[in-house]
């Protein structure tokens, strides 16, 4: 018997709701988890990839704020 599913947090069209632009995210495994790595290369971005343990609105290291698109059922977690 399986609990109640979360739904995502965030919408699909984040810009639509007044969140920043979805960046291209390739989600890799490690140590039996998914993890997103992003190229850093929008507004106030850096240039270099930062990897994030979910989906959603995030800041890299650099300060920049990007939203990471994940598949559903993602959870939020990092």
């Amino acid at each position: 018997m399986s609990g109640p599913r979360q739904l995502a947090i965030l919408p699909d069209n984040p810009p639509a709701y007044g969140g920043p632009a979805a960046v291209e995210a390739d989600p890799i495994v490690t140590s039996g988890r998914i993890e997103y790595t992003v190229r850093c290369d929008g507004p106030g971005g850096c240039g270099a990839t930062h990897r994030h343990t979910g989906p959603g609105v995030r800041t890299g290291p650099c300060g920049a704020s990007y939203t990471v698109a994940g598949d559903e059922g993602d959870d939020d977690t990092s």
